[in-house]
């Protein structure tokens, strides 16, 4: 193990940098504008580091490299997918949105379509999260308990818990979108450390498109197949456009950054920026997948016990030099509080704003902003002990999980908001057809906790995890523009 009290300090470093952050905009926060939409202060620049940061998580930075490890190359070639989705919410959401000046996304569900689906696609949001916050926690508290393994995991999973609810909980959406910028060239650094350790360890007489080429990391033998079932580049492009759907349309974290800057034009600017990112990313993904790869099959040899999520903070921990070591530990927990952070305050906003929207609007500023930080507190420690459930359980490859869980809980709600917002003759009755097939088609396909093994006649269909939103949001909006067509001829 190559880990000594100078990794030590550099984490020490970034957490207290961290904390600073949360503590100088506590004292900026008067009221609830302040804390939800920083009073769209906040530069081009910031906030598009900070959208990027928050889609890029530990699920990504320690998942991703492994699945590109395991299947090669095409699963790091989603963001191809978003940077499509990012353009088009670029041209179409962000005015949209900037326009409504509503608190939170699902207020447009409530004018459109009626209360209750602001109640569902609040509860939906939060639910999806407090299950996006746990996986993003366990990954990391993973890379910890092999650093340490002699400290229990319950213990880490509560302090990295607490330290993301006690900066996001004190300076609101500021504190959330500059410590995401900071984030962001953290993680960055993290990634080209891997990326370079493992290109460096490739000896120099090897050929290393043969070597990848005979591992089919380069090209699968499926990768150019139309399939729902397998691993292709096609599915991965159109799984990630619309995987981002929910995620640039109906997901309140990112829809919050579009009121966060002075004007729409500086919204649309701040998503422009994440396409270098996001092709960074590619770069970044398939590049630690890759090292990793040709650092254990030339210098060292994997342990069999150390698969899946496991590799990344293995290799960390045993073979990264000193002090670079705790660079990259920083990045993992970087990755992780980015997307924590900004979940947190979104649910806050959420809870707040759509579901105790009676209790709280008759009280004061003040009252209110306690409530949403209370808010803040209670998710966190929710999440934190689903987090534990997840260490005892394990999750062989949880990026294709994660991605499972966003076409059932995103799909739907990604689904109504196209309807709304595309299908001008849509009316409630509509809604509530595309919503209920949308929601079947969810339960048909990914068979959450079994329930569909009660039907003797179900068998799972082969679906790759990248294109359930593809069967739930368009069959939630080719039935609600069915149904609409038939009502508008009657």
């Amino acid at each position: 193990m190559n880990w000594n009290w100078l990794n030590w300090i550099v984490i020490f470093i970034y957490f207290s940098i961290i904390l600073g952050i949360g503590i100088y905009f506590n004292r900026k926060n008067k009221n609830t504008e302040d804390y939800f939409r920083g009073s769209g202060s906040i530069p081009t620049l910031v906030t598009a580091c900070s959208i990027y940061a928050t889609s890029l998580s530990s699920l990504s930075f320690i998942g991703i490299p492994g699945s590109v490890y395991k299947n090669g190359w095409i699963m790091g070639m989603a963001p191809l997918g978003i940077i499509l989705m990012v353009i088009w919410a670029a041209e179409t959401f962000v005015p949209f949105f900037r326009e409504l000046k509503v608190e939170t996304a699902y207020e447009y569900l409530e004018i459109r379509f009626g209360k209750e689906f602001r109640v569902i696609g609040s509860l939906s949001f939060i639910i999806f999260h407090i299950i996006r916050i746990a996986i993003i926690l366990y990954l990391p508290v993973l890379a910890l308990s092999i650093v340490l393994p002699s400290i229990n995991p319950t213990v880490l999973v509560v302090l990295v818990s607490s330290f993301c609810i006690v900066y996001t909980s004190l300076g609101g959406i500021k504190a959330v979108v500059w410590s995401d910028a900071f984030q962001t060239i953290v993680l960055l650094l993290g990634a080209s450390v891997i990326i370079f350790l493992g290109i460096s360890s490739i000896p120099k007489n090897v050929d290393i498109v043969e070597v990848f080429s005979m591992k089919d990391m380069i090209k699968s033998p499926e990768i150019f197949k139309v399939s729902f079932s397998g691993k292709t580049l096609l599915g991965m492009i159109v799984g990630g456009f619309l995987n981002s759907i929910y995620s640039y349309v109906g997901s309140q974290d990112i829809v919050q950054r579009y009121a966060t800057t002075e004007s729409t034009n500086e919204a649309k600017k701040s998503l422009y920026m994440n396409i270098p990112l996001l092709l960074i990313s590619i770069f970044i993904f398939v590049g630690m997948g890759s090292g990793l790869y040709m650092f254990f099959k030339y210098s060292v040899t994997l342990p069999q016990d150390i698969v899946g999520n496991a590799i990344l903070p293995y290799f960390v921990i045993n073979y990264i030099p000193k002090g670079l070591s705790g660079l990259v530990i920083a990045a993992i927990f970087a990755a992780t509080q980015s997307t924590v952070s900004s979940s947190l305050n979104s649910i806050s906003v959420c809870i707040t704003s759509d579901l105790l929207k009676s209790v709280t609007k008759c009280r004061c500023e003040k009252i209110k902003l306690k409530i949403a930080k209370c808010m803040s507190w209670a998710v966190g420690i929710l999440s934190s002990l689903l987090a534990l459930r997840f260490l005892k359980i394990g999750q062989s490859d949880i990026f294709l999980y994660f991605q499972s869980i966003t076409g059932l809980l995103g799909g739907p709600i990604a689904g109504i908001f196209l309807v709304g917002i595309f299908i001008k003759k849509a009316d409630r009755y509509s809604a509530w057809i595309g919503f209920l097939v949308s929601l079947l088609t969810a339960f048909y396909i990914g068979n959450p906790m079994q329930i569909m093994n009660i039907f003797s006649w179900y068998r799972e269909p082969k679906v790759f995890e990248f294109l359930i939103s593809l069967f739930v949001i368009g069959n939630c909006v080719l039935s609600a523009w069915i149904i609409s067509f038939m009502r508008a001829k009657d």
